[in-house]
């Protein structure tokens, strides 16, 4: 029974890996496309956004492991997970204020 919900949050963190890389890779094309292509300045817009997708796509990662630990009542990996998404959020307010 453990080892078929390892397999299952496995899964689950795989699939949300794939689509934000996947959704990164088509809105990053759609932005060359449009920069290169049709010479459309919005293009490099959309090339950044592409990027952020890819950036934020591990930390997507680390809010499903949270649910999944919320559901799996697994307290402590729940509570690990939730100090590493604070410090992150933390981290990047404290940046974006001071700058």
């Amino acid at each position: 029974m453990e080892n078929k919900k390892v397999t299952t949050m496995e899964d689950i963190i795989s699939i949300v890996l794939r689509a934000g890389v996947l959704l990164s890779i088509i809105v990053i094309c759609a932005g060359l496309f449009l920069h290169i292509v049709l010479k459309l300045s919005a293009g490099s817009l959309i090339i950044k956004t592409g990027l952020y997708i890819l950036f934020l796509t591990p930390f997507a990662r680390l809010v499903v492991s949270l649910l999944m630990f919320l559901i799996e009542k697994d307290l402590i990996y729940f509570a690990i997970t939730l100090s590493i998404i604070l410090i992150i959020i933390g981290s990047n307010l404290l940046v974006s204020i001071n700058f």
